[in-house]
């Protein structure tokens, strides 16, 4: 096994996607740390073949006798189980002998799992695989980039071959010359090819673009030296969506309660286009985010939502907090944002609604969409209220990004909100004049105004 494949990140260590320097962002100078992106690509496969699927069986047997040894030595390293096992596996099964250290790496990562519990004080069974797999690492097997042809290994002279079916999204990564080749697994009807990337140096930036996440949009403030300017970013209708699908799923339930091996299949069915649905418009939101701030060398601030321990909500709002895919937009903004060496600072969401970024004053009550203060009559959208409370928490806890960015919420008391898709128009930024379109945050604002002015006009008008 390569060291990069037991070594994915040089820094911190994440699993699955990145590890991105900048969530703790504390200078301008950023520091030249090694970054790795990883995307799994996963291919179409019949399994028909026999020796296929003893091949699989065998693996699976190996992992097993894998973790019977382990649990029973206290063996936690792959270097030491390779030590007590390696030889007497090797003899015993007949396969490709560059599989046995796949399969140690695959029982350890099971027992690791098993022992935390046991540490938790929790109950756990010693972990026996029962699902057909395999797992080979980039020099186990040999895959042909250009036409999707790949061999696997039986044993010593003995290989299996099959043509991938290569889609348009496949051949993005496999004709790039920068992912290289990772592990593969193989499970019933699917190959996993992972393929890494090294993500570009992490800019200096010059600007900040702060986001609040809501339920149907990101709202927030970009700002540089010289301007800011209110934005934001639509989830296009992904609430309207999965309000659909769930009154659907909860109809295909009661028509089909009698047949429940139908009723699990249509609801799967109806789950999978959903999903489709909600990832196609969030990766539209995260790329049209991350192509702004690479265009105008900002980073990114979000918040580090939780939402643990709030209590006495409906049902209802339980299941409309489930269904808000905030934690997937902000994990398709951060991995495509190492890819465009772009930083990412997450805050403490705190009181980013319930504050008054002019004057610093709290609210402990929230009514309506506009925000109030009680201490310095500042008025703005709840949610680009948050947005730009948002900005200020990094500001004070960044001094070098402060120096770099100089922002005034007050200036931005009137100003029009612009969506993201806009500046990346030639042109786009911060406008001299209004552009004579008025946003609905504004709209409201004006109608409050309006109406807190005919009220304060009117005893006089009656004297």
């Amino acid at each position: 096994m390569s060291r990069d494949s037991l070594y994915p990140f040089e820094g911190s260590m994440h699993r699955d996607t990145f590890t991105h320097p900048a969530r703790t962002f504390k200078s301008i100078d950023v520091p030249n740390v090694l970054i790795r992106s990883y995307r799994s690509l996963v291919f179409r496969m019949r399994m028909d073949d026999a020796r296929l699927h003893w091949l699989l069986t065998e693996f699976r047997l190996i992992v097993n006798k894998s973790i019977r040894i382990a649990n029973e030595s206290g063996i936690r390293s792959r270097t030491r189980l390779a030590q007590v096992a390696y030889r007497g596996l090797a003899q015993e099964h007949d396969v490709y002998k560059q599989y046995i250290p796949s399969a140690f790496e695959a029982a350890l990562g099971a027992l690791k799992a098993h022992r935390r519990r046991l540490r938790k004080g929790k109950r756990s069974s010693v972990p026996y695989i029962r699902r057909l797999f395999l797992k080979a690492e980039n020099q186990s097997y040999w895959l042909d980039r250009a036409t999707g042809r790949i061999k696997i290994p039986v044993r010593s002279g003995e290989h299996l071959e099959y043509s991938l079916s290569v889609a348009k999204w496949h051949q993005s990564f496999l004709k790039d010359e920068e992912w290289k080749l990772g592990s593969m697994t193989i499970v019933p009807g699917k190959v996993i090819v992972v393929v890494r990337k090294e993500a570009p140096r992490i800019l200096e930036p010059t600007s900040v673009i702060a986001l609040d996440t809501n339920e149907g949009s990101l709202d927030g403030v970009l700002s540089t030296a010289g301007w800011s300017q209110l934005v934001n970013a639509s989830f296009e209708r992904i609430p309207q969506i999965q309000l659909h699908h769930f009154r659907r799923r909860r109809r295909l339930d009661r028509k089909k309660r009698h047949d429940r091996r139908l009723a699990r299949r249509l609801l799967a069915r109806e789950g999978h286009r959903e999903r489709n649905r909600v990832q196609q418009r969030m990766h539209r939101v995260s790329k049209i985010v991350v192509a702004v701030c690479k265009a105008k060398n900002a980073a990114i601030v979000l918040e580090a939502l939780t939402l643990y321990g709030a209590g006495g909500r409906t049902r209802r709002m339980n299941r409309r907090l489930s269904s808000w895919p905030r934690r997937e937009i902000h994990r398709q903004i951060e991995y495509k944002a190492a890819l465009a060496g772009v930083p990412v600072i997450k805050v403490n969401p705190a009181w980013t609604s319930k504050t008054c970024p002019v004057c610093g004053a709290r609210r402990r009550d929230r009514v309506g969409k506009v925000f109030v203060c009680l201490m310095c009559d500042w008025e703005m959208d709840r949610q680009i209220n948050a947005g730009m409370n948002i900005l200020k928490t990094a500001l004070a806890s960044n001094e070098a990004l402060a120096r770099a960015v100089r922002f005034q919420p007050g200036a931005l008391r009137h100003d029009v909100v612009s969506p993201l898709y806009d500046l990346l128009r030639e042109g786009g930024g911060a406008r001299e004049e209004p552009s004579g379109v008025e946003s609905a945050v504004a709209r409201r604002l004006r109608k409050v105004a309006a109406r807190q002015n005919h009220s304060f006009l009117e005893p006089s008008s009656a004297t």
